[in-house]
């Protein structure tokens, strides 16, 4: 009983409101139309030439950040010049590390390209591009290097210190081959002796893995990329010294594997899907890259329209950057800068009429 009065005392004040909701809208102006574009305008943004994804991948990961496991994300603006180049990279928001600021404003002038912006007229116009990294160590990382220091007292008196690249050392890069196929797992104790230049001279194995294919490759891979800044004498010298560490061989997960003919007979007889023909539109676009003298590149533009735009797929990802070519030489055999312009379009026709075969 008491709910339903309190329904009905609801009710009117429900009703009230839906009838003040209508009249206040009643009484709104309508919403201004949309400016008319004029047909002569031909301006456009300024868009990424390629995918921004790629501009900083899990690889460029600063290797001290991720030991240290530091994270953050650094804002970025771009100035971009009329070829669509960036000529200047600020941090508008910082990461908190310096570190991953200098390397997100390195990456970006190396490898972002842009579209150029066009002014009402279709002259190229450079602008700005704001944008954010975000600084995360990727899923898996948190396990401990391949590389890992073990007994410090067996290094002393003299300890040398291993270079960062020795924590990046990825046990898949470097797995003998027996041991792969066999999936032959473990972890090798080594004690190595460390020359005065820094590089590894002697590998002896403290504790084997069980695997003496995996002990021996283990030794052999820190001969050969084993890096230190040398252990010092108590004058301060560079002296030779003594590493204990321990290496593990860990395998890749394996990827599924997929019985192609047990899928079909699954599958059966399906219909077949209609697709789109990839050049159905016509288009055009211009490749032009500019090769100095020594043979790098001193820039690369590609300007796509209509079925040739091809966004992330953009040339100069391929043929720009720190490419190095043999340089182009005159008519004399001198090396010269040149630039080379590739233009091509897409266009669709109408079919010609078949010919009536004769009788």
């Amino acid at each position: 009983m008491r709910r339903d009065r309190l329904f009905r005392a609801l009710v009117p004040l429900w009703a009230a409101g839906c009838l003040a909701a209508v009249d206040v809208a009643a009484q709104l102006p309508a919403p201004p139309l949309p400016p008319v574009r004029d047909p002569n305008d031909k301006s456009r943004p300024l868009t990424p030439a390629g995918n921004p994804g790629l501009w900083a991948t899990n690889d460029d990961y600063p290797a001290a950040a991720m030991r240290e496991e530091r994270e953050g994300t650094s804002g970025f603006r771009l100035t971009i010049d009329a070829n669509g180049l960036p000529i200047a990279c600020d941090i508008v928001s910082s990461s908190g590390h310096a570190d991953l600021d200098s390397t997100t404003c390195a990456l970006l002038l190396e490898r972002a390209r842009f579209r150029p912006g066009l002014d009402a007229a279709g002259k190229r116009v450079g602008g700005t591009y704001t944008n954010r990294i975000r600084w995360q160590i990727p899923d898996g990382t948190d396990a401990k290097p391949a590389f890992m220091p073990t007994d410090f007292a067996q290094m002393l008196p003299r300890i040398a210190v291993p270079d960062v690249s020795m924590f990046g050392l990825d046990p898949a890069d470097h797995y003998p081959a027996a041991a792969r196929l066999a999936r032959r797992e473990g972890v090798v104790d080594m004690l190595l002796d460390v020359a005065v230049d820094g590089k590894v001279t002697g590998c002896a194995v403290q504790d084997s893995s069980g695997h003496a294919d995996l002990d021996s490759a283990a030794c052999a891979l820190m001969r050969e990329k084993g890096k230190f800044k040398p252990a010092l004498d108590g004058a301060g010298q560079a002296s030779a010294g003594r590493y204990a560490a321990s290496f593990t061989w860990s395998l890749p997960e394996a990827e599924p594997t997929v019985d192609e003919n047990a899928l079909t007979e699954a599958l059966g007889d399906l219909p077949r899907r209609t697709r789109t023909f990839p050049m159905g539109k016509p288009g055009s676009a211009t490749l032009s890259i500019l090769i100095n003298a020594d043979g790098s590149i001193g820039d690369c533009r590609f300007d796509g329209e209509g079925a040739m735009d091809l966004g992330s797929m953009a040339p100069c990802d391929m043929f720009g950057g720190k490419n190095v070519y043999a340089p182009l030489l005159d008519d004399k055999g001198n090396p010269v800068a040149r630039r080379v312009t590739l233009r091509t379009d897409l266009t669709i026709e109408d079919a010609p009429a078949a010919a009536t075969p004769a009788k």
